[in-house]
């Protein structure tokens, strides 16, 4: 019997359920920058990513968003819907008020 061709797509769809794949550099000197005091000099506080659609920096800043929640770290993602600074205030303020542990008010 013929075996039957993967497609491209059902290909992205396995390697995808897999786990994350790619950008393995960036992820492990993020994780290692979350080791670092946040006021040493060399510490980075800001991310930045941008690049062509399709190849990845939604799973790559998901994937350090996570690492940086599981060390208890805030995190706020901003995209393109955000427009001014109003906008970003607003988002950055409804997202840390989200995360704010119930009871422990500052």
């Amino acid at each position: 019997m013929a075996r039957q061709r993967v497609s491209q797509q059902e290909q992205n769809l396995r390697t995808s359920a897999r786990g994350f794949v790619g950008r393995a550099e960036k992820l492990t000197l993020f994780r290692e920058n979350l080791g670092h005091n946040a006021e040493d000099e060399d510490f980075q506080h800001l991310y930045h990513v941008h690049g062509n659609a399709g190849v990845g920096k939604t799973s790559l800043i998901r994937q350090w968003e996570t690492t940086a929640q599981a060390r208890e770290a805030a995190t706020v993602y901003l995209d393109d819907d955000v427009h001014d600074p109003l906008e970003v205030m607003e988002a950055v303020s409804i997202q840390l008020a989200r995360r704010r542990p119930t009871g422990r008010r500052r």
